[in-house]
């Protein structure tokens, strides 16, 4: 079986209220989070999530901070690794939010992996979430609105070590990417879980449309993971620079 390396990126933080993560936890509270977006590096080379357009979109649409040092820009995270966007062969989304799905323009030669769930709701979701994937059905223009997705279907073996596990409750067609490495089998985990604290206290993400869902998700990523990476914890970046698992 293949193994893999992956490295996790920060592309830049923002600071929310804590109960965003931590479901009815810590309300008021303020909490600095990272943006992150994923390489994996193996038999082929894949990006999973890539993060957010712009500082614009995060303040003028979404109403969120985004603080991006110049290294922390996705082509220059990407250029410190000494990674060629143009050589990504797999772009996988975990789900299509605004801060997940935002530089897909980035990487011309790669398949697109969604969810066929995810990308249906996506471009027709609730009123409530219309903002947070940047809806047509909202009026907005999403970036993944010209991607042509191979489309999955459920858990999926994607290549020998790399899997996909749909993880629903933060989004319907949210999904983990299960990779195996020499030191064992992580898990990107997307928004399934938000922190580390999510599967320490099991609680589950504040944002979510199925709270059930949401914390079954949580317990089969826990199952499956020798090391779970979750979407928006720095304890990724002890040393605040791309932080490499698996190697």
């Amino acid at each position: 079986m293949d193994t893999w390396q992956i490295t996790a990126l920060d592309t830049g933080s923002s600071v929310i209220e804590k109960s965003i993560l931590t479901y009815l936890y810590d309300v008021g509270s303020q909490i600095r989070i990272p943006r992150v977006m994923w390489y994996i590096a193996g038999a082929k080379k894949i990006i999973v999530d890539t993060s957010i357009e712009s500082e614009q979109v995060a303040t003028d649409i979404i109403g969120e901070n985004l603080f991006r040092r110049p290294e922390q820009e996705p082509l220059a995270a990407l250029k410190w690794i000494g990674v060629d966007p143009a050589a990504i062969d797999y772009v996988i989304f975990t789900h299509l939010h605004w801060d997940h799905a935002g530089n897909n323009h980035l990487f011309p030669n790669a398949r697109f992996l969604a969810q066929r769930d995810e990308v249906r709701y996506a471009y027709a979701p609730s009123s409530f979430f219309e903002k947070s994937f940047l809806s047509p059905q909202g009026g907005f223009i999403p970036p993944y609105l010209k991607v042509r997705f191979d489309l999955i279907d459920g858990n999926y073996e994607m290549l020998p070590g790399l899997e996909l596990v749909k993880c629903p409750g933060h989004t319907p067609g949210s999904q983990a990417i299960r990779v195996k490495t020499r030191q064992g089998w992580h898990t990107i985990t997307g928004d399934a879980v938000f922190t580390f604290e999510n599967l320490e206290k099991m609680i589950p993400p504040g944002f979510h449309v199925n709270i059930d869902a949401s914390l079954d998700s949580m317990r089969r990523i826990a199952e499956i993971s020798d090391v779970v990476l979750p979407s928006h914890d720095y304890k990724l970046f002890p040393q605040d620079e791309p932080q490499l698992f698996g190697g």
